[in-house]
């Protein structure tokens, strides 16, 4: 296509017979699905007129990166028919040629299970997989889902397409993807494997990742594989959308409604023998399995792969012929057969009650290793996991083994002969945490089997066995000690395990360290998930005093919960919990309030506190919280320094920055003698640069946020949370310095970064978002951009009113802020109500001498002074300018003797109230005075100073610190 423009008509002309797209609601539908899939949301004028609309949205969908082709996705995917079909394929012929040719080296492959050297037959298979894959028609950047029952091979016939095709892509990821977790751990290892920003939400992470795939992924050609999906409607919002090749295994039938269904059913007959004679050539001592005992066997198999493969190895490992192995398996399956549905693996599950009772006659230890399989997960599991349980309370034979490198070694050997396990490479992760011990994993067929095959009171005996494995071989509090390596191996297990009714506290325990984990790696709705579902089953049992509705294991459960919510955006509901929680720790005769966890609960309650704009409180509670803290942990504790980070909040939330310095530099202080440089020290270097810019010291500020920012996005990402508070504090620094150029253009890209990482349709008014809104109002304020400025003022005020309520500090400074942006554009009598309403409700709600009344004050004597109330003007600028020279006495020594450049601008503005008054001297020397000092800190060329010699008053707006 070209003529681009002819080709949008010919877009256009289809698009408008699409049935379903005259309706303006299915155009806003399409158009808000397209916008979750791009990196930055499409700008589009919108009509009533079904041709206007269409072409707009065409328009600008052609500028995005593959926007075009996204769009007909979503057309085809809700409108299908001919029309639709036609419009994907004119979008579709729109794709660029690759300008790109990636190197061998420059591939990009992650994780990919090892190929399996006995792979037999699946040619028709092959084919049609490689062919609707290559297909350039609209519909083939859908999922070709593999679906079929367990043992029939689904995976690895990917395994084998994947390995045939590693020169066709330039980019190959494997996902497993029984459980969301795993999806977004995967996409998370995947940024970092393309340097993609890793925020500190994992979904986010995700999205990332799906936009740059569908926007072409550097012009890779990709491969993404989801192994073993399970539920589709948690899966399909983290598959991408265009761009490249998905393929997903799956035996849930709603996956063919999804992607278009390869359905994988048993081999072939001839398949079927060709595998049994050239698997069981492997041996030196045994004759090969004939042509006609290989068709024997596969007829009693059902020609089932999982199946075959274990006759093979069992008659490798035993050299029963194969007469006797089919009458043994019809003997052993007429007796599990009772009370079995039509479909149960009947072969599969007498191959496996044979081999069970096989190796508890010859190893009772390695038959009670195998049966712990039965309550694990279906992905790989690193034997050192295993062996790290060793010490827990498990059955005496199992216990011993563990123990013996030897033993476990033997144990290991077993399983593979038999055909129960195969080990499997390592995973990127366990690679980057170091370990180098092999992983082993048993078909999920078999697993379920084994489960059944138990006799009740094994099937007890090796839950128990699992369950107290896991709970000794957990790596601990994440915070404290990491190894999230190894946490995020853990986390396929817990389920199986059914470790939340462990019975134990070290169970209950590794529980809350995982849900604690998937909270540190960004999963937070997996982490609000496992917590919540802990907390339910926990508050049933009131016959462990730990459980319970006010049992401690339960109240960590509602804590992390809190936790979880408050992340994800809702911090009224996660304010209420954590109140109900506090009080409860607080009431319990085991717990109380000097109770460690108790103490890091109250962490929580204070950032609530800050949150709901409570500074007062907030600050009480934590300074009883630190002294509670250093009796109870000791000064050096990581959990006394985290409340006093948070003190040091408090003290900046109301002004006292020259208290904050102090507790920050004591922190970084600290970090810096214990050799430790981590996000949480980086973070505090960002606080103390916070701390430097409310002195009034920008270039202190500057010059520590240039220091620590680079090193903080190099560790955490530029889209992560604390990277965005960051930048957002290097934009206002630069403005305070006068450099509004170079303010403006950081503060545009941190407005839509921080509004991309977390707005949603369902919260807009997330305390980073908003204060970046703020933040870039107040510059284009300043640089004389006043209608936008005025549009996100009005957008952040009306965010703050609607979500924190009319009297909350931050909505009553975002009054004043926009009163400074009506005063700038003449509209004096509105700013006049505004300043008048926030005033007096400042001085209320934080006190006369709070930096924001202070501000509020000066905005209001302002009012005064441009309507001609001069005497009102003149005493309320001699009680601003009084009242911040109080409220900074502490702050001259942090800038050398030097006054506050606040402090100055207040002085300047009083020195006109004096001359409109008739104190021409005093207001005379009182401005040459104030001028020269502020031309000192800022320099003649500094807007204010500039500003300030031309005889106009000065603004003093606000920019709230984070809480």
């Amino acid at each position: 296509m070209s003529d681009l423009a002819f080709s949008r008509e010919k877009l256009l002309e289809t698009l408008l017979q699409v049935q379903g797209l005259a309706d303006r609601s299915a155009r806003d539908a399409r158009v808000e699905e397209l916008n979750g899939m791009l990196a930055a949301p499409l700008r589009i004028r919108r009509s009533d007129d079904a041709a206007e609309d269409l072409a707009a949205i065409v328009e600008a969908a052609s500028t995005a990166p593959n926007g075009l082709r996204l769009f007909a996705e979503t057309v085809i995917r809700w409108h299908p028919g001919d029309a639709s079909a036609r419009f994907g394929a004119l979008a579709a012929g729109s794709r660029p040629s690759r300008p790109r040719v990636y190197r061998p080296e420059e591939r990009i492959v992650g994780d990919i299970p090892i190929r399996n050297r006995n792979f037999t037959g699946r040619v028709e298979l092959l084919e049609r997989l490689g062919a609707t894959l290559s297909k350039e028609s609209t519909t083939s950047v859908l999922p070709p889902t593999l679906k079929g029952l367990g043992g029939v091979g689904k995976t690895q016939l990917v395994i084998e397409y994947v390995h045939r095709n590693l020169d066709r892509y330039d980019l190959i990821w494997w996902i497993p993807a029984e459980q969301s977790s795993t999806v977004l751990a995967a996409l998370t290892q995947l940024a970092q494997r393309i340097d993609l920003p890793i925020a500190d939400d994992q979904q986010e992470t995700a999205r990332t990742v799906l936009n740059w795939l569908a926007a072409g992924g550097d012009d890779r050609d990709w491969l993404l594989v989801y192994d073993n999906a399970d539920e589709p409607s948690d899966l399909t919002p983290l598959l991408p959308s265009t761009g490249g090749h998905v393929i997903v295994t799956t035996r849930i039938e709603e996956w063919s409604h999804i992607g278009i269904p390869i359905e994988v059913d048993v081999f072939r007959r001839d398949e079927s023998v060709q595998m049994l004679t050239r698997r069981t050539q492997d041996s030196s001592s045994l004759a090969p399995i004939s042509d006609d005992e290989a068709d024997e066997l596969a007829e009693a198999l059902g020609d089932l792969p999982l199946a075959l493969e274990q006759a093979a190895a069992w008659y490798l490992a035993t050299g029963m012929p194969v007469p006797e192995y089919i009458e043994l398996l019809g003997e052993r399956s007429e007796l599990l057969n009772e009370g079995k549905p039509a479909d149960y693996p009947l072969t599969v599950a007498a191959f496996v009650s044979v081999a069970l009772e096989k190796l508890d006659n010859n190893d009772r230890a390695a038959a009670q290793f195998f049966a712990l399989f039965a309550f694990l997960g279906g992905e790989p599991v690193r034997q050192s996991l295993l062996v790290r349980g060793a010490n827990a309370a498990l059955t005496a034979e199992l216990r011993a083994a563990l123990n013996d490198s030897i033993s476990t070694g033997r144990m290991v050997r077993e399983l593979r002969k038999y055909g129960l396990a195969k080990q499997v490479g390592r995973s990127t992760s366990a690679m980057a945490a170091g370990d180098r011990t092999p992983r082993l994993q048993v078909h999920r067929l078999v697993q379920r089997v084994l489960r059944d095959t138990l006799n009740p009171e094994v099937r007890q005996e090796t839950l128990r066995n699992v369950q107290r494995l896991l709970a000794v071989a957990k790596p601990g509090d994440p915070d404290e000690v990491g190894e999230l390596a190894l946490q995020s191996e853990m986390g396929p297990h817990l389920t199986p395990a059914d470790m939340v009714h462990s019975g134990t506290p070290e169970g209950r325990q590794t529980v809350l360290d995982h849900a604690r984990y998937l909270y540190i790696v960004g999963d937070y709705e997996n982490s609000r998930a496992l917590a919540s579902r802990a907390s339910e089953e926990w508050s049933k049992d009131e016959t462990d005093p730990l459980l319970g509705p006010d049992g401690q294991s339960t109240l960590l459960a509602r804590a992390q919960i809190a936790n979880a919510i408050r992340a994800l955006g809702d911090s009224s509901t996660a304010s209420e919990l954590l109140l109900d929680t506090y009080n409860r720790f607080l009431g319990s005769p085991l717990l109380g309030p000097e109770h460690p966890y108790t103490l890091i609960t109250g962490n929580q309650r204070g950032h609530d506190m800050r949150i709901a704009g409570q500074y007062r409180e907030a600050m009480a509670f934590d300074e009883d919280s630190y002294r509670l803290h250093r009796e109870v942990f000791g000064d050096e504790e990581t959990y006394t320094l985290r409340v006093k980070g948070n003190l040091a909040v408090d003290y900046r939330l109301f002004g006292d920055f020259a208290q904050a310095l102090k507790l920050d530099e004591e922190i970084v202080s600290h970090w810096a003698d214990q050799g430790i440089v981590d996000a949480n020290v980086i973070r505090t270097h960002m606080n103390v640069a916070r701390d430097f810019y409310g002195l009034g010291h920008y270039n202190a500020a500057l010059e520590r946020l240039r220091e620590w920012l680079p090193e903080q996005e190099r560790l955490l990402g530029a889209r992560h949370g604390f990277v965005l508070m960051s930048e957002r504090t290097h934009a206002i620094t630069l403005r305070k310095l006068g450099r509004l150029a170079e303010a403006l253009e950081v503060m545009r890209t941190n407005h839509e970064r921080t509004a991309n990482r977390f707005n949603s349709p369902f919260n807009r008014s997330h305390e980073f978002s908003v204060a970046a809104t703020v933040s870039l109002s107040n510059v284009l304020r300043q640089a004389g951009e006043l209608q936008e400025a005025a549009e996100l003022a009005d957008d952040a005020l009306t965010r703050y009113r609607d979500d924190f309520g009319d009297d909350h500090p931050l909505t009553l400074a975002a009054e004043v802020n926009r009163a400074i942006i009506l005063r700038a554009a003449g509209l004096f009598e509105e700013a006049f109500g505004l300043d008048q309403h926030a005033y007096p409700r400042l001085q209320v709600k934080l006190g006369s001498d709070h930096p924001y009344t202070i501000c509020a004050g000066t905005s209001l004597a302002n009012d005064h002074a441009l309507a001609g109330r001069h005497r009102a003007a003149l005493e309320l600028s001699e009680e601003m300018l009084r009242l911040s020279r109080e409220a900074d006495a502490k702050g001259t020594e942090a800038r050398g003797g030097q006054e506050h450049p606040y402090v100055l601008m207040r002085a300047l503005n009083l020195s006109q109230d004096l001359r409109a008054t008739g104190a021409e001297t005093r207001g005379a020397k009182l401005f040459r005075d104030s001028l020269d000092q502020l031309t000192g800190l800022l320099g003649a060329n500094h807007p204010e100073v500039v500003a300030a010699a031309a005889g106009q008053r000065l603004e003093g707006d606000i920019e709230a610190p984070p809480t």
